[in-house]
């Protein structure tokens, strides 16, 4: 079983199945992650909310384009999507990947939210402030 697989078993054990399943890519794991995320922001989980932040920056850190892509596109990308995400992102996502998912969240959300995001960086316009 691939490392991939293993960690997403251990951050969503309910997923066992589904996660074990050949046929389950990468991008499949992060459509569950990403309400589980959201669920965990609403009910406080702060174990949940470690454990799937930790499995998106390890994807995304990974050499394999498959697994950086699907943490940036399929997680990272989307956290602008939900309220909940959306305010706590600057408190659970690092800055140097901020930085590196900016751009996609350039295209989902408002200058003025992704200002202040920025702003809860200590950046402006993406870069630090000078």
């Amino acid at each position: 079983m691939s490392a991939w697989r293993k960690r997403a078993i251990e951050c969503l054990p309910g997923s066992k199945r589904e996660f074990e399943d050949p046929e389950t890519s990468i991008y499949g794991v992060f459509m569950e992650l990403l309400p589980s995320t959201v669920a965990a922001h609403r009910n406080n989980n702060i174990s949940q909310l470690k454990k799937n932040y930790d499995f998106a920056e390890w994807c995304f850190r990974q050499k394999s384009e498959d697994l950086w892509n699907a943490a940036g596109v399929s997680f990272y990308e989307h956290l602008g999507d939900k309220t909940e995400t959306l305010q706590a992102i600057h408190q659970w996502v690092k800055r140097d990947i901020y930085i590196e998912i900016r751009q996609l969240l350039k295209q989902r959300l408002d200058d003025v939210t992704l200002k202040t995001i920025d702003g809860l960086y200590g950046l402006q316009n993406g870069r630090l402030k000078e």
